[in-house]
């Protein structure tokens, strides 16, 4: 027989259940620009951050160092972004989206627009604000 637990301590569950969800779901919208959900999260976020170190890249889109330089290879080899050596520092790189990479992420923004409209539908602004807030607590959390 289950034990009735509060809603707090299924909320990790809750969370990883939506999170592979929507993951497929993003998966889906983006095969169709012929792009995958990582590279989508990083092309986003050059956007908003182009020219940034691959360690800030890393952390922006929640990979660890290694996952992001082979992410990073993979859309160099795709076009999408060149590495640069940071002048300050030879061993770092900094990473920036080609004319072909601001392209595929407009296309990227455009596909998500619709599943972010379906998932925001029902919802109040003030609803978002507090989905954005634990979302972002999520994101921030420090393991102890």
């Amino acid at each position: 027989m289950a034990i009735a637990r509060p809603t707090h301590r299924r909320l990790f569950a809750v969370f990883a259940h939506a999170h592979g969800r929507l993951s497929r779901q993003a998966g889906l919208v983006l095969s169709q620009i012929n792009i995958k959900p990582a590279q989508a999260t990083a092309l986003v976020y050059l956007g908003y951050h182009n020219g940034c170190q691959l360690s800030e890249l890393a952390e922006g889109v929640g990979h660890n160092n290694s996952a992001i330089t082979g992410l990073v290879s993979r859309m160099e080899k795709a076009g999408l972004v060149t590495r640069q050596a940071l002048q300050s520092d030879g061993r770092g790189k900094s990473v920036h989206l080609t004319d072909r990479g601001l392209l595929k992420r407009e296309k990227v923004m455009d596909s998500l627009r619709g599943l972010d409209e379906r998932l925001s539908k029902d919802f109040t602004d003030a609803e978002m604000q507090t989905i954005y807030k634990f979302l972002n607590v999520a994101s921030q959390l420090e393991l102890k």
